[in-house]
């Protein structure tokens, strides 16, 4: 070893050493909350590299999050060199993108293909449901469904002639489908479902694909689902060596798609797998340690595991206030984070959670009534702001023409005097022709008196002309010429409105963000940026600074505060109780969901380091009427011994 290669194996515990050295065959870790899960993935690729010899180009690592994967590639690069980290390293979406660009013509799609975002899918589900005579409330609903059945790998839906619903439905995928592939795009589920795809049908690119990799691994495996595993089967086929590291007991997103059966049942479908359970948490006092860990007991499908803390003292009990109603609740919550400021701890250290998104309101109410700054985690994204996406619009448009969705949200903006109707005659000519809308809409023009002909030829030379330069010019030169010969960035310009120089502050960022990945990677085409931004998640995003964080629970999975605040307790919101019967999942009494929702409670204790604090109030206010409340049962599995009642100072 060069002397200034680090140690992979001196600071790993026993059962993460075990975990890093397993040699060949499936393994599964078994990592609960703060038991460094992330340290001994990176450990082991590193390892598989430097010790066995393993070429970086023969290892897939997957994980959920373009931040873990950002991590995992850091943490791999430190310990083998920036040239020797694997290149199969990134989200299942990324990884999906990237292994579809490669065969994309093998499933009839152009290289060039988009990839729709949920805004844009909705779209084209809404004007398919138009065209089918179906009511707009059900778009959302049909949307949601089609998701799920990407989930599990379907394309294809048959209907059970006998029901309606069904009938519907399948009509519905079917257009949709039609449409995705008419734009030359892609969407969010198929980056997985055609993936599986490609491997199911295709032999000769499944076989090259299997000899590709002789190691996968993957990470927050509880998070996975149908497809995810079957993707994961197909890839360790030929070598077997299959290693997930995960936590059941942290498995909180049934709601899309997610099944903890993937971890629970791997060593049914893997029975030489070795497991190892990491028993130690660097995280939590060992007073929150055991709280946890007797909550999530409860629970009876999980794998068997006891953490350790291994901090030495065990810190103060939990507490738990139960408030008159939610206003006391937040205003109890404002002042012992202003206690926790007045001890010395900083304010990025200290979090609220919440089940549902409008529970903060009444929290940002008394955190600004006593001047303590926050941000509220999970709100509007930037890149789902209006104006970026206008401009992501046009730039799509340029290096796929086929996208009728980017086509139509630009056509209008700035206004050029091309209406809706015009709009609406060149995709009906297109439909019956078969053409490229962009090619209707000049069928259509020269069809039109002069000043709309000229109108409609200024557009589509203004496109062909930026497409043209697309090719070949680096992609923050191609986005200013975009913002300048389009007249965009003149129109905003023009708006001197505070809301008018926000959207302008944010083209900006655009342009600063296109700066900054090219900086980064080297990569200059528009379509390798494009690639990247379809691929930005909402966790990806959020502010900085000394400030309190208030997030949903599930936002606040894999983060760690110091002290941790968790409110509204209370039966019906936590665990909470909601009609699903649309989405086919569990009802919300059922065994499989309430355990759900006791795994997301036992993520909110276990993201605390020092202190938790657990809230509920006697009266609450929803869906606009003011309602008793229940403590929630989980407040009833908490061991006594060590929890304390707190009271409002």
């Amino acid at each position: 070893m060069k002397a200034e290669e680090p140690d992979l194996l001196a600071d790993l515990d026993d059962d993460q050493l075990q975990a890093v050295t397993h040699d060949q065959g499936p393994l599964l870790i078994l990592a609960g909350a703060g038991s460094g899960k992330t340290r001994a993935i990176t450990r082991r690729i590193a390892w598989l590299i430097r010790d066995r010899g393993v070429p970086p180009s023969r290892i897939l690592a997957a994980t959920f999050t373009n931040k873990a994967a950002g991590e995992m590639r850091e943490r791999v690069e430190r310990m083998v060199g920036a040239g020797d980290a694997p290149s199969w390293m990134g989200t299942f979406h990324s990884l999906g993108l990237r292994m579809l660009r490669r065969y994309a013509d093998r499933l009839g799609y152009p290289p060039g293909f988009v990839v729709f975002d949920e805004d844009d899918s909705e779209k084209v589900i809404r004007e398919v449901c138009k065209s089918l005579g179906i009511p707009k409330e059900r778009v959302g609903a049909l949307g949601t469904r089609i998701d799920r059945a990407k989930n599990d790998g379907i394309l294809e839906f048959r209907a059970d002639e006998r029901n309606p619903a069904d009938r519907e439905f399948a009509q519905v995928f079917a257009a949709y489908q039609r449409e995705l592939k008419a734009n030359g795009a892609m969407d969010y589920g198929d980056l997985l479902a055609l993936w599986f795809r490609l491997l199911e049908d295709h032999v000769d690119v499944r076989q090259e694909i299997r000899q590709r990799f002789l190691h996968v691994l993957v990470d927050e495996f509880q998070d996975t689902n149908a497809v995810q595993y079957e993707i994961l089967k197909h890839l360790a086929a030929v070598h077997r060596n299959l290693c997930v590291v995960g936590d059941d007991d942290q498995s909180i997103y049934s709601w899309r798609g997610a099944q903890v059966d993937n971890i629970l049942d791997f060593p049914k479908d893997y029975p030489d797998a070795r497991v190892v359970t990491l028993g130690r948490n660097y995280r939590s006092r060992g007073s929150i340690l055991q709280v946890a860990a007797r909550v999530i007991a409860f629970n009876r499908s999980r794998h068997p595991k006891a953490l350790r803390s291994v901090r030495a003292e065990e810190g103060r009990p939990v507490e738990v206030y139960r408030g008159l109603d939610e206003v006391a609740e937040a205003r109890f919550v404002a002042s012992e984070i202003r206690r926790r400021i007045e001890e010395g701890v900083a304010l990025s250290r200290v979090a609220v959670f919440y089940r549902t998104n409008a529970q903060s309101r009444v929290l940002e109410d008394a955190l600004r009534q006593r001047g303590i700054p926050y941000r509220v985690v999970g709100g509007l994204k930037f890149y789902q702001r209006k104006e970026v996406k206008d401009v992501l619009g046009y730039l799509r448009l340029l290096v796929n023409p086929l996208d009728r969705v980017a086509l139509e949200r630009v056509i209008h903006v700035p206004s050029r005097g091309i209406g809706p109707t015009t709009v609406q005659k060149a995709r009906e000519l297109a439909d019956q022709e078969g053409e490229d809308l962009l090619v209707a809409l000049a069928m259509i023009a020269d069809q039109s008196g002069d000043a709309m002909r000229r109108r409609v030829q200024g557009f589509l030379e203004t496109i062909t002309d930026l497409a043209a330069m697309a090719i070949d010019r680096p992609a923050p030169e191609v986005v200013r010429a975009v913002l300048d010969r389009t007249g965009y960035l003149a129109m905003l310009r023009e708006d001197t409105s505070l809301e008018g120089q926000n959207r302008l502050e944010n083209v900006m960022e655009l342009v600063a963000s296109v700066d900054q990945f090219m900086a980064a990677t080297g990569e200059s085409s528009l379509k390798a940026w494009l690639d990247r931004v379809s691929l930005v998640q909402p966790l990806d995003e959020g502010g900085e600074g000394e400030v309190v964080s208030l997030m949903t629970v599930h936002a606040a999975k894999g983060l760690e505060f110091d002290c941790v605040f968790v409110c509204g307790l209370e039966e019906g919101l936590f665990p909470i109780v909601r009609s699903d019967r649309s989405r086919d999942r569990p009802s919300p009494s059922s065994r499989e969901a309430l355990e759900e929702e006791r795994r997301l409670f036992y993520v909110a204790m276990t993201r605390a380091r020092d202190r938790l604090t657990l809230c509920c109030a006697s009266m609450r206010t929803r869906y606009g009427r003011r309602e008793v409340s229940i403590p929630s049962r989980f407040l009833g599995e908490l061991p006594r011994e060590l929890v304390r009642m707190a009271a409002a100072r």
